[in-house]
């Protein structure tokens, strides 16, 4: 059996871009602290060798025009729209 008291450090992933004030948690996990920054670096490494992703370090060096920032934010803008408009269908649906 578990000893849960020995999970003392736990980590949370967001959107970001998710509504600020309702935000969806993606996914959390408690390790043990001691653990804490092997943890941290290997999901860093899933990121980035299975996903494709980069390491906010590799962005800060190389990616210079925040081209990541930018499709990140203009995605956000776009579900934010789709939302609106699905919405505005829906209160038109609901007026006929």
């Amino acid at each position: 059996m578990k000893d849960y008291s020995k999970l003392n450090k736990q980590f949370v992933l967001i959107d970001i871009y998710d509504d600020r004030e309702d935000y969806d948690v993606v996914a959390g996990v408690a390790v043990p602290a001691e653990c804490a920054e092997e943890f941290a670096r290997a999901v860093e490494e899933l990121a980035v060798e299975r996903f494709g992703g980069a390491s906010f370090s590799e962005l800060l060096d190389n990616d210079l025009n925040d081209a990541s920032m930018s499709a990140a934010a203009k995605k956000n803008f776009e579900d934010q729209a789709g939302r609106v408009l699905a919405a505005a269908e829906r209160i038109m649906g609901n007026v006929r």
